[in-house]
């Protein structure tokens, strides 16, 4: 590709964003383009250092945080360098590019979703500060994404700082799953690398939209329970498993012990549906948080025929069972939102406000953060 020459000021100046909100007008629009011989590597370097600031503070040392001109142009040059557009200036950056090349990786051995030639990756992504959460960042990856899939690539991946939570969860609010961690020489976090598969299904996106929303209930859940005094948490309240710790203990053994391990391919423990399986609360809630976690992760990695197949597994007397896939996993998101709503029901009761925990609210919250 031609690369721009350091010495164009066009695009330079403050982004558009900052000035409509200033002016309170209408939000404006955003164009995603290739980059061009016209564009400012300098006015790139400096968004790209703006915007990797706030993460740098955190003690982050990513490298579009302090990175000069020339780095900037060594990375444009991995591959397809997008620009997004706002107000006639630069508002943000991604490149997306092909698989790694070996002599990156070197003789690494913990990132086979590096070495993979089926994946496409994108790099030096950023957004100015005064344009975040308008949408820009969403598009400049959508770009990404389209420019692999037009190449043949069946993924896309990406890895950032494991501390920088507020880019993991948007991530997956685009459709990106964990599938491992690395460590990249001279960093001080180690990196989150997050994959998803191209041209996916309504179907998959729907059942990953319900995972991030078993993780975020239960999550909220837990942002009232902890206020909870011990001896209400564990008094029978007239719950189906009676108290607030025995339902959770119920969610620990149905949704982790039996499900999951039921569909991950492994042999479920044979468990009473009632046991107490971890007396301690502060450890059941963690638990529960850790296990919520594990879906989305393992579903980026269930093939299509699993989909559109069934789930064969053994019941807790030991006889054969065997179900339709999506519809048996929908139930076990199901499930845990029936038992959560009982655990909302007794908090009231016990004198605590009800957490909001319907799935707009989390659709609503998520909309706010693009």
């Amino acid at each position: 590709m031609s690369l721009p020459r350091q010495e164009t000021v066009a695009n330079a100046g403050a982004p558009f964003c900052a000035q409509n909100s200033a002016q309170n007008s209408a939000p404006a629009a955003i164009e995603v383009r290739a980059l061009a011989s016209r564009d400012s590597l300098a006015a790139l370097t400096d968004l790209l250092n703006r915007a990797y600031a706030p993460l740098l503070a955190r003690g982050m040392n990513f490298t579009a945080g302090t990175q000069n001109v020339d780095i900037t142009r060594q990375r444009v040059a991995d591959g397809q360098c997008f620009v997004a557009i706002v107000g006639g200036v630069i508002a943000g950056t991604v490149t997306a590019c092909g698989p790694y090349d070996e002599r990156d990786l070197g003789s690494r051995v913990d990132v086979p979703w590096y070495r993979d030639p089926d994946i496409a990756h994108f790099q030096q992504f950023g957004v100015d500060p005064t344009c975040q959460r308008r949408g820009v960042g969403r598009k400049l990856v959508a770009a990404s994404e389209q420019w692999a899939q037009e190449r043949g690539f069946g993924a896309i991946a990406i890895d950032t700082a494991e501390p920088a939570t507020e880019l993991i969860q948007m991530y997956r609010r685009l459709g990106y799953s964990e599938v491992g961690f690395m460590q990249w020489p001279g960093k001080t976090y180690r990196s989150v690398v997050m994959r998803k598969h191209l041209g996916q299904s309504a179907l998959r996106g729907q059942l990953q939209t319900l995972a991030r929303y078993n993780q975020w209930a239960t999550r909220r859940l837990f942002d009232t329970v902890h206020l909870l005094p011990e001896e209400a948490y564990r008094r029978d309240v007239g719950l189906f498993f009676k108290s607030v710790h025995g339902t959770l203990n119920h969610l620990l053994v149905g949704e982790h012990e039996l499900w999951f391990k039921r569909f991950s391919g492994g042999t479920a423990t044979v468990t009473a549906l009632d046991a107490e399986v971890e007396p301690d609360r502060r450890r059941l809630q963690q638990r529960l948080l850790d296990e919520a976690a594990r879906w989305l992760p393992w579903l980026d990695g269930v093939s299509k025929a699993q989909l559109l197949g069934e789930l064969h597994y053994r019941r807790i007397n030991g006889q054969p069972q065997s179900l339709p896939f999506v519809a048996t996993l929908t139930h076990v998101f199901n499930h845990g939102t029936h038992h959560r709503g009982q655990v909302t029901a007794a908090l009231t009761m016990l004198g605590l406000p009800a957490p909001e925990l319907d799935l707009v609210y989390m659709l609503q919250e998520e909309g706010a953060r693009k």
